[in-house]
């Protein structure tokens, strides 16, 4: 009974510890963004003492959404700080590590070209129409937003906005002021120059 018992309380602890410091990391990524929010304007919202929270604002008239997700793969747990500008873009345009088309998608779909970013990560682009994805004279300014934001998973663009995902190892250290704030800035340089 006693060996129960002690089986029973070990459990309960082990699982209040667990929580204590998943709401620890949480309120960190929370204060982060509230030091954004504090910057940029925009509010925090936090649904649950364990909640993900999630950053709403306008960066120069275009809204921004600052979110996080999380995906289990070969039994690692993998974190993602995930940036949305809502920039409608005539065209579709996708840029992605060939990694992450591999992991989701079993290969590299044929339709994407290589793109040079002077990187160790191999980018790929896919674009929905011949026509040019980028502002006259945006050349240069697209490929420095990109290297600026090596390395990330994708960015996608189109009708519904500008969509950009990084894979981080401790989104509390991600999202600390001034590293987000100069991602945010990269990404809107970028959808400045895209069409």
């Amino acid at each position: 009974m006693e060996i129960a018992l002690f089986i029973i309380g070990f459990i309960i602890v082990f699982f209040v510890v667990i929580n204590v410091f998943r709401k620890l990391h949480m309120d960190a990524i929370h204060y982060n963004l509230l030091d954004l929010a504090d910057e940029i304007g925009g509010e925090v919202l936090k649904r649950g003492m364990l909640s993900r929270p999630v950053y709403h604002g306008d960066l120069n008239g275009m809204d921004l959404t600052v979110n996080f997700s999380t995906e289990r793969v070969q039994k690692k747990r993998r974190q993602f700080i995930n940036i949305s500008i809502a920039r409608v873009l005539q065209n579709n345009l996708t840029i992605a590590t060939r990694q992450w088309l591999e992991n989701t998608a079993g290969s590299a779909p044929e339709e994407f070209d290589i793109l040079e970013i002077d990187s160790d990560t191999e980018y790929l682009i896919r674009k929905s129409s011949k026509k040019s994805y980028l502002r006259k004279n945006g050349q240069d300014e697209f490929s420095e937003c990109l290297k600026k934001l090596s390395p990330f998973n994708y960015i996608y663009g189109g009708p519904t906005g500008i969509l950009f995902e990084q894979e981080c190892e401790n989104l509390a250290t991600c999202t600390k002021h001034p590293q987000l704030k100069e991602n945010i800035d990269h990404l809107y340089r970028l959808a400045k120059v895209l069409v």
